[in-house]
């Protein structure tokens, strides 16, 4: 009988170990989440050199090179999201690439780069600034959208959000979001603020409308404890070099 219970008791202990194994490798797991999310503006082959947004594209490939031959997966908006909140695996190396503006720069040049390496990414698009004269065409945004570009919200005229009533607010989000669904056929649940310009009641009318989530400027790596509507983006500016980018990659500044 001694015998019988010693083994119980071996075996209930066994199990008590195993729970806290478990218990202690989900804690890891849950602070494990680290992202960095790139942002970019104007890429192109001989940027304005008084313009820091304006950005090498020779750099910009020795940098999607490096992704590459490092073993980096890009990811799209949705598998981001998916990761932070603990719906889906990450994998080692997970990057997420974001551009700001629809400029044409990135039909021309970032575009065929990605598609080179093989690269998903986001553009936070300006709804009033599609077939603009600096920026893509409708058409050169449903081609993008169609070969692994992510189509998202980043207001109908770019301005300073924080300076407007929250009505303003609304219909700046809301317009741009029944905009780029007419023009894309699905809706935007995600938001870049421009310039980094926000405050509460911009927050508070992206949860009204059913953003799942919106980007800010700075502060370091996004991780599964960032604020969903305040997520941090390091931002790539024509000063920065290859060097910077492993840096800000692997560290966040």
């Amino acid at each position: 009988m001694k015998k019988i219970f010693s083994l119980l008791l071996v075996f209930l202990l066994m199990i008590v170990s195993s729970k806290s194994h478990i218990t202690l490798a989900s804690a890891e797991n849950s602070t494990a989440v680290k992202i960095p999310v790139m942002l970019y503006h104007v890429v192109e082959p001989n940027p304005d050199p008084n313009n820091p947004y304006q950005y090498p594209l020779a750099e910009f490939e020795k940098e999607m090179a490096y992704l590459k031959e490092n073993g980096y997966r890009t990811l799209t908006m949705k598998q981001y999201f998916n990761i932070l909140d603990k719906k889906a695996a990450m994998p080692e190396k997970p990057i997420l690439l974001t551009f700001d503006d629809n400029s044409s720069d990135f039909y021309q040049y970032i575009f065929p780069i990605l598609q080179k390496y093989g690269m998903k990414a986001t553009e936070f698009t300006v709804s009033n600034w599609v077939n603009g004269s600096w920026n893509m065409t409708a058409s050169q945004m449903l081609t993008i959208m169609e070969n692994g570009v992510d189509i998202q919200n980043h207001s109908v005229t770019h301005t300073f959000l924080a300076n407007l009533g929250r009505e303003q607010q609304y219909a700046e989000i809301n317009n741009a979001t029944i905009a780029l669904k007419e023009l894309t056929g699905r809706t935007t649940n995600v938001f870049a603020y421009p310039y980094g310009n926000y405050n509460a009641d911009t927050i508070s009318v992206l949860k009204e409308l059913g953003f799942k989530g919106a980007f800010k400027v700075g502060g370091g790596i996004s991780t599964d404890q960032s604020d969903r509507y305040q997520i941090p983006r390091i931002m790539m500016l024509q000063n920065h070099t290859l060097d910077d980018f492993i840096r800000m990659v692997t560290i966040g500044d």
